[in-house]
């Protein structure tokens, strides 16, 4: 069945990680650390006038789930670029397992790690104080948000590391494109205070819409721009997610031929 080849390819993905439980420590931790020492530096710079609210640490909790998971987009794609470059992908192909099941597993990991991190991020947050406007409802919804982020960015990803021919190019590219893609949107500083090409640019990113969503839940509970900000990010996934299914297809096909 479908769902046991998602199920037993997602524990493979566990198994990695477990093996190095420090680096998994670590990897739950480590945003929780940045929203203490990141908007704790800055909160103090921040005009309230400018950024619409006096609790920058409220105002940085989107960016900092934000920029969590822009990276974890890269981490989830590194699995699928190591099988490519020591052949178990060829091998996995072999076997009478449908090709939908390695990426959709892949996605399925991936959103339950960046949950445990969100949930880790909202934990220190409510210790800091931040109390989410829209309630527990509002935080499911947050969960959502960083769902569809992760769909998103994870499939850009996957199909990056389909296209470039080795891993040396997979991280000079994505090291090149992860802060400007974070920058070039809205997580540590309102669109109205970017220069206009800046903000026209920010607009193009699905991370700002991801962030808006987030931001409005935490700061002002259900607005009316919760759902659009959900809707654009529910286009920007599925684009980005056709993106990758067709890379990742095209690539399978090629390396069956």
């Amino acid at each position: 069945m479908w769902s046991q080849e998602v199920l037993a390819l997602s524990r493979r993905w566990l198994l990695i990680v477990l093996r190095e439980r420090l680096n998994l420590l670590f990897s739950v931790l480590q945003p929780a650390v940045w929203l203490v020492f990141f908007a704790g530096a800055l909160g103090g710079a921040m005009d309230p006038r400018a950024v619409g609210t006096g609790d920058y640490i409220a105002f940085a909790v989107p960016g900092i789930i934000a920029f969590t998971v822009v990276g974890n987009g890269v981490t989830a794609a590194m699995p699928l670029l190591f099988d490519k470059e020591t052949g178990y992908l060829d091998k996995l192909l072999s076997m009478p397992i449908r090709r939908s099941s390695l990426i959709v597993s892949r996605f399925v990991f991936q959103m339950g790690m960046n949950s445990a991190q969100v949930v880790v991020i909202l934990l220190v947050a409510l210790v800091l104080g931040v109390r989410p406007a829209s309630g527990p409802l509002g935080v499911l919804a947050i969960l959502v948000a960083t769902a569809l982020l992760t769909l998103a960015l994870t499939a850009a990803a996957m199909a990056l590391a389909c296209a470039v021919p080795s891993h040396g190019t997979f991280f000079a590219i994505t090291g090149f494109a992860s802060l400007p893609l974070l920058f070039m949107s809205n997580a540590f500083v309102p669109l109205s205070a970017m220069p206009g090409w800046m903000e026209a640019v920010a607009r193009a990113n699905p991370l700002t819409y991801a962030i808006d969503a987030m931001r409005l839940l935490v700061l002002d509970g259900w607005s009316g721009g919760v759902p659009l900000s959900l809707g654009a990010l529910v286009v920007a996934s599925a684009l980005l997610l056709a993106v990758g299914v067709w890379q990742f297809a095209r690539q399978t096909r090629e390396r069956i031929a």
